[in-house]
């Protein structure tokens, strides 16, 4: 008969080594965006000649610093396209805000997702998104999530490394907001709510 004591440590043990790797650690209000390294992806469609576009990494790279200097960004993550509540609920609610976000004070609305950018720009294409006024950026290898800590694993549905659901607002590189975010219906809506108390205390200032 299994001895008791040494296959229950053993499930702590494995318990334990999950816990550590969903673990998320809250980006912090004031982290600088700006002083990094890391870029991520523009989302594109596969081009087959050099006159439609490039294909390389290197040639369609966001850094960080470009993204966010001397702008005001909502950025929101989802963890992977073409997902029921990312598609269904998370994005709808930006898609349907984005004129009154972009109306206060906010510069560029960023859809993130660890994704190859391929696919990130098909489910843009799907979602009949209007990239004036949401841009979606991929996170291929997860080099993003994994700096700030807002990665995790779905394994249990097939996708892997991914990135938690989160929203945050950047201004001039500084993170001003940040939430994990549980409901994905009424994310752009409180990030609405920010920009507009952000408006008034600068109209006030």
């Amino acid at each position: 008969m299994m001895n008791a004591t040494p296959f229950v440590s053993k499930c702590a043990a494995l318990a334990s080594k999950q816990y550590r790797m969903n673990a998320v650690r809250n980006i912090s209000i004031g982290t600088d965006m700006i002083s990094s390294v890391i870029s991520l992806q523009k989302a594109r469609p596969w081009y087959q000649t050099a006159e439609e576009g490039s294909n390389l990494a290197t040639e369609n790279a966001i850094p960080l610093k470009e993204l966010f200097k001397k702008k005001t960004v909502a950025f929101f993550g989802v963890p992977a396209p073409f997902t029921g509540t990312c598609t269904l609920e998370h994005y709808p609610g930006y898609k349907e805000l984005a004129d009154e976000i972009l109306q206060n004070g906010c510069d560029e609305i960023v859809c993130y997702a660890v994704s190859d950018p391929y696919a990130h720009f098909g489910w843009a294409e799907a979602l009949g998104n209007d990239p004036n006024k949401i841009t979606f950026l991929a996170d291929p290898d997860c080099t993003f999530a994994r700096a700030y800590g807002v990665d995790t694993r779905y394994d249990d549905t097939s996708l892997g490394e991914r990135s938690i659901r989160f929203s945050m607002v950047v201004e001039n590189g500084q993170v001003v907001t940040f939430k994990k975010v549980d409901n994905a219906r009424e994310d752009a809506r409180t990030v609405l709510e920010s920009l507009k108390i952000m408006k008034d205390e600068a109209s006030v200032a």
